[in-house]
């Protein structure tokens, strides 16, 4: 029994064979190599890798970039069992928490897919099993032909009162992303209710969460503004989810927000400004940008409705990566050093896919760069 307030050994351990496997991920320097390299010379290079082993079960199967996406994904997989094998017992459930956020990335490529009739296979590659939802289940999933099939096999999942909610309208216009931002609202809710109650470890990732929610809504709030046609405060009140460090009622004033002054205003108010102007500070435009800059630059493409541009929104994700790996550092001894592992792992595979595929489709380095998280 461990008393309060002490750490279990376990903990320690696990916590520290994190840390060690954050250190051997690919860095900037490796990245700037294999983007030099041809597909085959990437190949051969992730062959001669000790973290990626997988590559030579999977050789006499695919070839060519369709190998390396192969091989990165069954690597991610294998990282996340991994990984939630190593975690100490006071963290599991946690953890296990957390990664339900990939049970909902699978269920929704799963219920395109039925719905847009893209075949089976496309989609196998981008499942990562790593929450409840195991492999043999979303292989399972792969094989139906309708919604209600789906719905029907998934009703013992945790969120399945979403999907029912909404399955008489599967494959409507709009549907899917009603489905999935409430299965999100519902993943954030169970997560803060799980710190609120002091689990061991909860502490710790509240502040992320709330980062993280943030990002979120301001990413939703775009979105909305950029749709097709505008939407009312009742649909904004349905999009945003609670629990962040921005009030609601700030994003409501953003999204009603009729001159750029009255914008410019709101904007400042928000935790979003600081990060935005950090974000373009590192793309290397403008060492002197400023909050003021960034309400600008954001105000400039709202009155537009269009989104912020595709590098704004990949230094913004660095950002948040950087932020979780501050607090892990922070709190050596909870969840987050797993979790900020587990993070980096995700975006190396995206990294290595953006290669493989750029370089499949004879993108020069410069363009695939821009793609790259680190």
């Amino acid at each position: 029994m461990i008393l309060p307030g002490l750490i279990s050994p376990s903990c320690v351990y696990a916590c520290t064979r994190f840390r060690i496997r954050r250190t051997k991920l690919l860095a900037r320097e490796d990245y700037h190599r294999i983007m030099q390299m041809s597909i085959p010379g990437i190949v051969a290079h992730l062959g001669r890798q000790e973290d990626y082993k997988e590559i030579m079960d999977l050789a006499a199967d695919f070839s060519g970039a369709r190998l390396i996406e192969e091989t990165v994904n069954r690597n991610l997989v294998n990282s996340f069992q991994r990984a939630m094998a190593i975690i100490p017992e006071e963290l599991h459930a946690l953890a296990e928490e957390y990664l339900t956020r990939w049970d909902i990335v699978n269920v929704m490529a799963i219920l395109r897919s039925i719905v847009f009739d893209i075949p089976g296979r496309r989609i196998h590659s981008l499942l990562v099993p790593a929450g409840r939802l195991n492999r043999s289940l979303l292989e399972h999933l792969l094989s139906l032909k309708t919604c209600d099939e789906a719905l029907e096999a998934l009703k013992y999942w945790r969120l399945y009162p979403v999907l029912e909610k909404y399955y008489q309208i599967c494959g409507e216009r709009g549907a899917f992303a009603r489905i999935e931002n409430e299965l999100y609202m519902n993943y954030y809710a169970a997560l803060l209710g799980l710190v609120a109650s002091g689990c061991p470890g909860c502490r710790e990732l509240f502040a992320y969460l709330r980062f993280e929610i943030d990002i979120t809504n301001m990413k939703n709030l775009l979105r909305l503004h950029c749709g097709e046609v505008a939407c009312d405060i009742v649909t904004i009140d349905q999009t945003m989810i609670p629990g962040g460090r921005i009030p609601i009622d700030l994003f409501r004033q953003l999204y009603g927000s009729m001159t750029e002054e009255e914008f410019r205003h709101t904007f400042l108010q928000t935790e979003i400004a600081p990060l935005l102007a950090r974000a373009v500070r590192e793309l290397g435009q403008e060492p002197g940008f400023s909050r003021e800059d960034a309400a600008e630059l954001v105000w400039q493409r709202w009155h537009q409705h269009l989104r912020p541009t595709h590098e704004i929104e990949m230094a913004i994700t660095r950002i948040r990566l950087r932020e979780l790996e501050t607090l892990s550092r922070r709190y050596p001894f909870s969840v987050l050093p797993m979790l900020a592992y587990l993070e980096r792992k995700r975006y190396e595979t995206a990294n290595l896919r953006a290669i493989a595929r750029g370089k499949s489709f004879g993108l020069p380095p410069g363009r695939i760069w821009q793609y790259i998280v680190l």
